[in-house]
């Protein structure tokens, strides 16, 4: 009996590989590598609640945390995502090989940036796997995708962008001794925000910039800031309202060893010119958490996250996923398992 085929495809700088997995004659979302985003998706995740280990796959919920269903079947570690306006491609940042400590794959090792084509089930990897690279935002019509990389044997970090199809790589930044992260489109597909941090600002301001690399200009500094163990101090991962009025981010605020090793972090909103900064956290009296990866509903009325939260008794411990309301207000848990859930994204 002859076994189906899964197509793979490799886009590095341009070079196509393609390679064929084999399959079964009926498969079922389980039997392949990528299942199917089910008509009730309104939120994506990753989650390591099936691989037994620290490595997370990609699941889809409603926005009730009902009807979860898992879309990844692979022996990779998934990191931050988005989906495209038609709902059926998928920007992850996936490792692939154990490149840093501890055993095992997960959020420490090096990444590359993947397209996922949910209907044809091709996978295509766009950045060299010697090099590091994220990025969850497609542009408003889902034609480019944009993302941060840094090259292999260089500290700096710059900001790319790579058309779906995987042609016209472009790099938008070029910034000597600096890194340059978290890139997100704006919804009228004009400007890019992104994190920056240089040896003369040494923590991270929010930038942004033209759709083609011109006009950068700083949003939001926010003061020194606290630093933690893993992160330099400052604000990181912007996404836009719907409106473009604002932005919202994470910060960290406290240190002490917090929630597993990683402190306390708010949620915060600032208008696109710098004014009106809001601590959301504190609005809404959830202030000792972990909280990371904000971002704006498609109708700019919620906010979803993924939250630590590291408690006395451990049955109220968290690490899942939480909507509140744009102002920070009407906290709801979307999942409760005990596994790691984790960078949250709108489904269109």
């Amino acid at each position: 009996m002859l076994a189906n085929k899964t197509k793979v495809t490799v886009t590095i700088t341009g070079v196509i590989l393609t390679a064929l997995t084999a399959g079964c004659d009926k498969e079922t979302d389980e039997q392949r590598r990528i299942g199917t985003l089910p008509p009730t998706a309104d939120v994506l995740f990753v989650s390591n609640r099936d691989t037994g280990s620290r490595r997370a796959e990609i699941y889809a919920t409603d926005s009730e945390g009902r009807n979860v269903n898992r879309l990844t079947f692979t022996n990779e570690h998934h990191f931050i995502l988005g989906i495209d306006p038609t709902r059926r491609y998928i920007a992850v940042s996936r490792a692939e090989e154990d490149t840093d400590p501890p055993d095992g794959l997960g959020d420490e090792d090096r990444r590359s940036l993947w397209l996922v084509d949910l209907e044809t089930k091709e996978e295509t990897r766009f950045t060299d796997p010697r090099h590091h690279a994220e990025g969850d935002s497609f542009s408003p019509v889902g034609e480019w995708i944009v993302f941060h990389m840094k090259l292999a044997g260089e500290d700096q970090s710059d900001i790319y962008k790579i058309r779906r199809d995987g042609t016209d790589f472009v790099r938008l930044t070029n910034t000597p001794n600096a890194i340059e992260s978290d890139p997100a489109w704006s919804n009228d597909g004009k400007e890019i925000a992104f994190a920056y941090l240089d040896a003369e600002t040494p923590r991270f301001v929010l930038k942004k910039m033209d759709a083609d690399g011109g006009n950068i200009e700083t949003i939001y500094d926010g003061g020194a800031g606290v630093s933690t163990p893993a992160f330099p101090p400052g604000n990181y991962d912007p996404s836009w309202s719907p409106d473009g009025e604002w932005l919202v981010f994470e910060r960290a605020v406290q240190y002490n060893g917090e929630n597993w090793g990683s402190g306390i972090w708010h949620i915060f909103k600032v208008r696109r010119d710098g004014t009106d900064v809001v601590d959301l956290s504190e609005a809404g009296g959830h202030t000792d958490r972990a909280e990371y990866l904000p971002s704006f509903s498609p109708d700019g009325r919620y906010i979803i996250f993924g939250s630590l939260y590291e408690a006395e008794d451990p049955y109220e411990s968290h690490n899942d996923v939480f909507i509140m309301d744009a102002d920070g207000k009407t906290l709801k848990r979307l999942t409760d398992d005990p596994a790691n859930d984790m960078y949250p994204a709108w489904v269109p």
